[in-house]
């Protein structure tokens, strides 16, 4: 079975086949344990068909229970899944580990096999770049001579291909330690070869060498350091334009530090060793969070300057959004632009920048995979209003129309097809996994039924109606809730299941896959689920609807009443 593949066979996840958080106690592993082995235990059941159904289910169970009750297979299944627990080496793990050395152990045998691959592993990247002067459009030659009539031409803006360039490197692991890395440049005026050499020194430290030839001659060396837990430093230094015959000694020192969880600032010094009116100091203080980065930065020397970058980050959307603003005594610009990520291995890029020196110029990046593709597009000399505003509402309207006459067909169909191959793969476990669910359906009656019959008396949690399945369809169904739902295709009747869940006139789920609880099973495998619940608590009705992965408590102070009349029977 190839990767991808691997990657799409579902694997069975213990903490929901037990109904557990994954910082379960022993004790209360334990405890789910024995509550379904009063269901499931093949002892329990005297019918022929319910004791070989119990016995599959109880078997299951028991496998979810002795991995997560021992610390040293708990350690493995948490870091890397069913597959850990198969992995060829941990013959080598001994009874006295803890789960961190067990977890370290791993580790070890992933570089060792990891090692055995570098020398078959290269990571290529490509850069394409094409310099595209289109200034002829908003500032037209006013001094070209026509030979026709007035008024019996049309003028045609010339746009043309101003230069470009591609460059390609490669990225050759020789041992954990070692990297070398080759690359090369080729433009429309120029090009050159380079090489580098980088040696991880320790956990805290690495050195790296640099060698270009081509238009000149460039030598450099480059050494990182932590120096404590919250400083770390850099120190490089080049030997640049050997072959024009005059030696330009280069270098840069610099330190940082970590100013808070997410805070780290800065301070460097820079430039030709040479002249000290050629040197700079900077200092820049950048904030990352999960949903937004920040940076500040000033500059003093032969060209002082402050500069800014914000980005917001919608993780959901894959969307970024970015803006840059630098105000200088030689040149200011200010640049704003949106990435977004298309696919998995796409990613396209719009952004506007505002020079007083350069002009006006929309940049278009396009990311496939390790290849990029950069089109700088040059609108006018100076700034103007007119292709400041073709470059930032042109490029949105592009989005939209492609997003919706191209994009969303191709990635609906990706989706559908990833989601038929998930399915091909998965078709004799799904089979299987939709047996066990209405075997541990058909074994719960009697303990549902018990359970109806003490939460009524106390006037507890009864759930009197729960569906589990395709996202959309539950969504669409609205209020409507009922039986017949259970007719739509990719959905599936849960309210047992549910109700043998219920424990002291609570319902807890918790924040795992709803399709490996007891009772469940995925009736739309590569799909966006949702879990909807219609109960009754106190005498009162109560409907309440949830992802597939988000966590429940039920009753809740909450929870949206939608009615009050007396319980259907």
């Amino acid at each position: 079975m190839d990767s991808d593949s691997e990657n799409d066979f579902l694997e069975d996840d213990y903490y929901s086949i037990l109904n557990l958080r994954k910082s379960a106690t022993q004790d209360e592993i334990t405890n789910a344990y024995r509550r379904l082995s009063k269901i499931y235990h093949p002892d329990k059941h005297v019918d022929e068909t319910k004791k070989k159904e119990a016995e599959i289910l109880f078997n299951k169970t028991q496998k979810a229970y002795e991995v997560l009750k021992d610390p040293h297979q708990r350690a493995i299944y948490d870091c890397v899944g069913v597959k850990g627990l198969k992995t060829e080496g941990w013959e080598i793990v001994h009874r006295t580990k803890t789960p961190q050395e067990i977890r370290e152990e791993y580790e070890a045998l992933a570089r060792d096999r990891e090692e055995r691959m570098l020398r078959l592993r290269t990571n290529a990247r490509g850069v394409f770049t094409a310099k595209i002067d289109a200034t002829d459009v908003f500032e037209p030659n006013q001094y070209v001579d026509y030979d026709y009539e007035e008024d019996s031409y049309i003028y045609i803006p010339n746009i043309e291909v101003s230069s470009m360039s591609m460059s390609m490197s490669t990225e050759a692991p020789i041992t954990l330690r070692d990297t070398i890395v080759l690359s090369g440049n080729l433009s429309s005026r120029t090009g050159s070869v380079s090489s580098s050499y980088k040696r991880l020194l320790s956990s805290n430290g690495w050195i790296k060498y640099d060698l270009t030839a081509g238009n000149g001659l460039h030598v450099g060396a480059k050494v990182f350091k932590m120096i404590t837990k919250t400083v770390f430093g850099t120190i490089e230094g080049s030997l640049n334009d050997l072959s024009s015959g005059s030696l330009k000694p280069m270098g840069r020192v610099l330190l940082g530090t970590s100013l808070g969880a997410r805070t780290t600032g800065y301070i460097s010094l820079g430039g030709r060793f040479s002249s000290l009116k050629q040197t700079s100091l900077s200092t820049e203080v950048e904030h990352n969070t999960e949903r937004s980065y920040c940076m500040f930065k000033v500059e003093i020397g032969l060209a002082p300057a402050i500069s800014m970058l914000y980005t917001w980050k919608f993780i959901e959307q894959d969307l970024m959004l970015r803006i840059y603003a630098k105000a200088g005594v030689l040149n200011s610009k200010l640049e704003y632009g949106v990435e977004k990520k298309v696919s998995k291995l796409n990613t396209f890029a719009a952004t506007v920048q505002i020079d007083t020196i350069n002009g006006v110029t929309l940049k278009i990046k396009f990311v496939r995979a390790s290849q990029t593709y950069i089109f700088p597009i040059l609108l006018s000399h100076e700034v103007i209003t007119p292709p400041i505003f073709y470059a930032t509402f042109v490029p949105i309207v592009s989005w939209f129309v492609a997003k919706n006459v191209l994009l969303d067909p191709l990635m609906k169909e990706y989706k559908n097809r990833k989601i038929v191959k998930q399915r091909e793969i998965n078709k004799k476990r799904m089979a299987e996994l939709r047996q066990e669910a209405l075997s541990a359906i058909n074994l719960m009656m009697a303990t549902m039924e018990r359970i109806v019959r003490d939460e009524t008396e106390k006037r507890g949690l009864i759930i009197v109606f729960a569906k589990y399945g395709c996202a959309e369809l539950i969504n669409q169904a609205g209020q409507s809730f009922n039986e017949n739902d259970i007719l739509q295709p990719n959905i599936i009747d849960v309210t047992v299941p549910l109700q043998c869940l219920v424990k002291d006139s609570q319902l807890i789920l918790h924040t795992t896959t709803k399709c490996q609880l007891p009772g469940f099973y995925d009736p739309c495998i590569g799909e966006k689920k949702m879990l909807k619940i219609q109960y009754t608590y106190r005498d009162q009705n109560h409907e309440v609807t949830i992802n597939d992965n988000e966590p429940l408590r039920i009753p809740r102070p909450h929870s949206l009443l939608v009615r009050t009349s007396t319980p259907p029977s």
